[in-house]
Parts: structure tokens; sequence; C-alpha cells
């Protein structure tokens, strides 16, 4: 059995251990997942930004404890560098990056939750998702994902 499901909830109403969401250095402020999560997380990456403290660049990650607002219990961004001029084979990468730190972490029970992206289709994404998985996600017991157009503030 997969360890996949695909939901149909916001960012802020995914559960799991640790919701993981993309942000990118060319979207100031941030969108989508991102953007909701910082929200509900009283504006912690948004500062974190504004102070140069990271930059959105491929690879880089924060993670935050939520505060009593979300239903997981940790909110991991992963910077995802250039939104503009993202290809398919870079965001399988990003996904593969997602899935492997939250497993470095201990997570067991994630939820990964994407901004559509024109050139990364729903079937596409989950076909990512389950090739990560069978790389980099040998501790992860349940991933969920979403890709929803209306998570914004």
């Amino acid at each position: 059995m997969s360890p996949l499901q695909r939901v149909t909830l916001p960012a802020d109403a995914m559960t799991g251990e640790s919701v993981v969401a993309l942000y990118f250095s060319d979207q100031k402020p941030v969108d989508g997942p991102a953007a909701l999560l910082d929200w509900r997380l009283d504006g912690q990456l948004t500062r974190m930004l504004i102070d140069g403290q990271i930059r959105g660049r491929a690879g880089e990650h924060v993670m935050l404890q939520n505060n009593g607002k979300l239903k997981a219990d940790w909110i991991l961004f992963v910077g995802g560098g250039k939104w503009h001029g993202l290809c398919q084979e870079t965001h399988a990468s990003l996904v593969r990056h997602m899935l492997s730190v939250a497993c470095q972490a201990g997570f067991k029970d994630v939820s990964l939750s994407f901004l559509p992206h024109h050139e990364v289709a729903p079937d596409v994404l989950q076909q990512q998702i389950e090739d990560a998985l069978a790389l980099e996600g040998s501790g992860i017991d349940v991933c969920r994902f979403s890709c929803e157009k209306d998570v914004s503030v």
C-alpha cells in the first residue's frame, strides 16, 4: 500500500507531524501555501526574509513549531530558488529535497502543500512525489499532498 494520499485542503488545515511548503527567492512577498502558513505563524518566515536570514535559495530550509493555529506540529519551509522558469526536472529535485529533509528531521507523517505551476500538472506532481518517496522517503509512513489554487490569505 502506498503511503501517498492526495487531499484537497489548504496548507493550514493539513495534518501530520509536519507540513512542508516551498518558498521562492523571486516571490516577495511569499505566495501560495508558504504565504498561508506564514500568516498563521504570525509572519515568522517573512521577518526572516526581511532580516536577510534566509533568501529562498534552492536547498535552504526553515523549520518552525506550530503556534497553536495549525493542525500539524511543525512547519518545514524549503527554499525553491526561482519560481519563474521552474521546470519539471528542477521541481522533481525540490520534491526529493523536501522529503529528504523531512526524513532527516525524523518525520514519519508528512503533508506536502504545493502552489500549482504551469510546468507541473497534478498527475506529474503525483508521480514526482511517488518517485521521491521511493528514493528519499524510506522513513515516511504517511504522506499527503495538496496542490490547491486558492490558498492565499
